[in-house]
């Protein structure tokens, strides 16, 4: 009986420990932001289900056109929560992800869209002119036109009434412009809105994107 009793004890030994299983999550907000704004790349970390805390976080991305293995960007430590945030300015569109230790996160891509601004001068009372204007990285090639949307003060939506051509004024620096009479009944009074679609091979923004026929504001 002692014998059996120690050999027992000698298996209960010999047997490995399980391991603790360790996850990490991660969201990436906004999934679409533009050009010289912020990602911020959050989650959380747990260890069978409890916060793991003051644990090395590593940023790891794939940049457009995705090819190649991930890398390290940026590196942090869990809160005592769990929780991690990272905030870049990315420069094209990128597949990210995290990891603690041996634990990876689900990869997320993150969208990029140009920056741009939209602006009208009135040329008369009945005729506008329209004008958008992008910014993106020196090497980045747009090529798409600008749809351009006016409808009355207080609509919810807007029909299409232009499409401007693209115009490189400089490395980085586009243009679209587009002319546009509105209707005597609006007393100058109304709204307006652009969409644009990507450009292949230019890595920014999202390439299922598309431009309605009627913009809703």
């Amino acid at each position: 009986m002692r014998s059996l009793l120690l050999a027992t004890l000698v298996l209960l030994l010999a047997a490995p420990a399980a391991e603790a299983a360790v996850t990490v999550d991660m969201r990436v907000a906004p999934e679409e932001a533009r050009y010289g704004e912020a990602t911020e790349i959050t989650g959380r970390a747990l260890q069978d289900g409890v916060p793991l805390a003051g644990q090395p976080v590593v940023l790891e991305g794939r940049r457009y056109p995705f090819e190649g293995e991930f890398a390290g960007l940026e590196t942090g430590v869990t809160e005592a929560d769990g929780t991690y945030e990272f905030k870049r300015e990315l420069d094209r569109n990128w597949d990210l992800r995290v990891r603690v230790g041996e634990a990876v996160s689900g990869r997320e891509r993150a969208y990029v869209f140009p920056a741009f601004t939209l602006t009208f001068r009135a040329r008369n009372s009945r005729v506008i002119r329209l004008t958008q204007r992008y910014r993106v990285p020196r090497g980045v090639r747009l090529d798409k036109p600008t749809i351009f949307y006016v409808g009355k003060r207080g609509v919810k939506r807007a029909p299409r009434v232009a499409t401007g051509e693209l115009e490189r004024v400089r490395a980085g620096r586009y243009r679209s412009t587009a002319v546009v009479r509105i209707p005597a009944a609006w007393k100058g009074k109304f709204r307006y809105a652009s969409c644009f679609r990507y450009t292949g091979g230019s890595g920014m923004g999202n390439p299922r994107a598309s431009c309605p026929r009627r913009f809703r504001f």
